[in-house]
């Protein structure tokens, strides 16, 4: 629900004040602004006013009008008139990790006879956004001149859409820690703190109307819709022009999409349109989320392939269907099962006994739809290659397994992709970020904010520096979504067995990579090695000219590869007939992790713990995934949490050092503990004050 505002003032009223400004670009050196407002003299007898203006704490601007009795006229200001509107050296808005989110102060007022009538205040950005269709036809992002690969996730508010400013704070923050840049919001936007919440923290947002409803009803197809009526036409143009007015001054705003599952036909195009150039829209227009065009906006320039249900690792590096090509509005390997604690706050005893047992089995907590009401098709990936479940503390950690690997590859297909010469990937949606209520499936983050696999499989894949494997071509690539270049690099990596046997080493030193999320690739690993099991372990460790370790990442993989039948693709899965062999993976080694850990209280209200895990002392066994969970004393997470590093895989001998970063009232007036599990460790709870 949204606040209603009730506004009190003079003989004369400010109304929809905002500005509109033009970037040099690409030099960033100047911007000439535009404020305008609606003026409204709420008397019955004509009467003079001043709307004087400034913007910040150096250009200010004035005019003195005459209104006639309830007369509405538009007030413009611009750089010709106004000289200081020109600002030379700008403060430049950016996206996180592109640069920093200055937010200028727009102040308007309005005095009659030197008493003031009314007063307006807006926040905005300056920034140049443009989203042209590349040579393949997909839509391609620019933030202030720069080219950027959209990674976002699909965005769902409460269930009951109860505002709480904490907890969207909290999850915006989640998106950052995740290395992602963009929110999608499909109907149901979010409230104006949102918005200003987006812009603060630098994650750019793609609101639009929502899928399978009446808006889209005379187009929708075979999907369920009612037809519009005279009466609607003039309530969705209103609709557009109130969204319009008070998401245009957002900078983290970069598009309004008027279309989702279906675009819309030209009339209801046209009015669309013409709210949106009546309120000045800033950002480009979207005909809709899926490959589908409007007579005025033309080609959509997205794809909606999904997939929406399980698929393997291997499936996102294909440039078909959902793989990593284009611009992906909605995507995700569908299944996301919470962790253990998670479960047992949001599910009862017979139903977690149920959701191991039975794939056949209705889940309440997945969807009430046909296709995805059970978890038949994910949970026959879980056995066929992890081997069956055990119990329900099996089935989880495998599903953890599976979802960091399913993840990590769906981000890092996208990412090697990104510049390709030809049908390179623009964007795309993880479907979806979070879940509005206690959910299985479509999640990086449960409900409760805990985090597992898939959270840490964003993560590592979303990493500044990064390197990683190639499910397609065995190729070691290196990204660099940095801005500058990167140079002096040295790629290493080593096969093991699942024992810990080393089969295969190599290393790649001198690798150089260019910034804004170019690749290099630094080696590529043979096609067979010998004596190598069907299930092993490959180690890709990068560091940089001093040797200090910049990326860090582990794969388990199979000799033997997932089959996909891409002829009987459909629109939410393609089926795998033949599974990938990780089963060797249960027969590694049960071997200990030791881990220190220190608390200290930072500013806010904040709290770091530091720790310290250490691998097994003696053997070749790894430790895989090893996870660190900052609970309380009764065990409870201590949740939300920022870690900087999290489900690491340590060999003999190899200690990583992780913070976490909390509210410290979060702990409940307890003293920090941190519980180490991982798939072939003991769990074990150290304290940590």
């Amino acid at each position: 629900m949204r606040d209603v505002l009730v506004r009190r003032g003079g003989r004369v009223a400010l109304r929809d004040a905002h500005v509109v400004s033009r970037l040099a670009v690409p030099s960033l050196a100047s911007a000439d602004l535009t404020v305008k407002a609606r003026v409204r003299n709420d008397s019955s007898t004509a009467v003079t006013t001043t709307v004087s203006g400034t913007v910040g704490s150096t250009a200010a601007f004035r005019r003195t009008l005459s209104l006639r009795a309830h007369e509405t006229r538009t007030v413009t200001f611009t750089a010709a008139d106004s000289p200081g509107l020109h600002l030379d050296a700008p403060k430049v808005w950016w996206p996180a990790g592109m640069g920093g989110q200055p937010l200028y102060r727009l102040g308007l007022s309005a005095t009659v006879a030197g008493t003031v009538s009314d007063t307006a205040h807006e926040d905005f950005g300056v920034r140049d956004v443009k989203a042209p269709l590349d040579a393949d036809g997909a839509r391609q992002y620019s933030i202030n001149g720069r080219k950027l690969l959209i990674r976002g996730g699909g965005w769902s508010p409460d269930e009951f859409l109860r505002w709480d400013r904490t907890y969207v704070e909290d999850r915006l923050k989640y998106a950052l820690d995740l290395g992602l840049n963009t929110i999608r919001l499909e109907g149901h936007l979010e409230p104006d703190e949102f918005f200003a919440l987006a812009d603060r923290y630098g994650v750019l947002t793609l609101p639009g109307w929502e899928c399978c409803d009446k808006w889209e009803g005379n187009v929708n197809g075979d999907e369920p819709g009612d037809p519009w009526t005279a009466a609607d036409y003039p309530i969705a143009k209103a609709s557009m022009a109130a969204e319009a007015a008070r998401l245009r001054d957002h900078p983290s705003v970069v598009s309004f999409l008027i279309g989702s599952d279906f675009a819309p036909d030209a009339t209801i195009e046209k009015t669309y349109l013409d709210a949106l150039r009546a309120a000045d829209w800033p950002t480009p227009v979207v005909a809709a989320a899926s490959d589908n065009s409007a007579p005025v906006s033309g080609r959509s320039g997205m794809k909606m392939t999904g997939p929406y249900d399980w698929v393997p690792p291997g499936y996102w590096y294909a440039k078909r269907e959902g793989g990593a090509t284009g611009f992906n509005s909605e995507t995700s390997a569908g299944p996301d099962i919470p962790t253990l604690d998670t479960l047992r706050r949001m599910m009862s005893p017979a139903e977690l006994d149920t959701l191991w047992k039975d794939p056949d089995a209705r889940q309440y907590h997945r969807s009430p739809s046909a296709t995805f009401g059970t978890l038949k098709i994910y949970d026959a990936a879980l056995a066929g290659r992890y081997g069956p479940p055990t119990g329900l503390a099996d089935y989880v950690r495998k599903a953890q397994l599976a979802q960091y690997e399913t993840v990590r590859a769906q981000f890092e297909a996208y990412g090697r992709n990104a510049t390709d010469p030809s049908k390179p990937s623009t964007g795309l949606i993880y479907w979806m970020f979070n879940s509005g209520w206690t959910s299985l499936h479509w999640q990086l983050t449960d409900r409760y904010l805990d985090q597992g696999g898939a959270y840490f499989g964003a993560k590592k894949a979303n990493e500044p520096l990064h390197v990683q494997y190639s499910y397609d071509n065995r190729s070691v690539v290196v990204v660099n979504r940095r801005h500058t270049a990167a140079a002096g690099l040295t790629a290493r990596v080593t096969l093991f067995d699942t024992d810990g046997t080393r089969k295969y080493d190599r290393t790649a030193s001198g690798v150089e990579v260019a910034g804004d999320g170019a690749r290099s690739t630094a080696l590529t690993v043979p096609a067979s090695v010998g004596g190598l099991s069907t299930t092993y372990l490959a180690r890709l460790v990068l560091t940089d000219s001093r040797g200090r370790t910049v990326s860090r990442n582990v794969y388990w993989l199979s000799t033997r590869a997932d089959t996909l039948d891409w002829a009987h693709t459909d629109w939410y899965h393609t089926p795998t007939t033949a599974y990938a062999d990780l089963r060797g993976l249960g027969s590694m080694a049960r071997v200990p992790v030791s881990a220190t850990a220190s608390t200290t209280t930072g500013p806010g209200g904040t709290s770091t713990t530091t720790v310290t895990v250490r691998g097994p002392r003696a053997g070749r066994t790894p430790s895989l995934l090893t996870d660190a969970h900052l609970v309380d004393a009764k065990g409870r997470p201590v949740l939300p949490v920022r870690w900087s590093d999290n489900q690491v895989s340590l060999w003999p001998g190899e200690s990583a050092t992780l913070t976490a970063t909390y509210r410290t009232a979060d702990l409940r007036g307890s003293a920090p503990r941190i519980r180490i599990s991982g798939w072939n460790t003991p769990e074990t709870t150290v304290p940590a004050a």
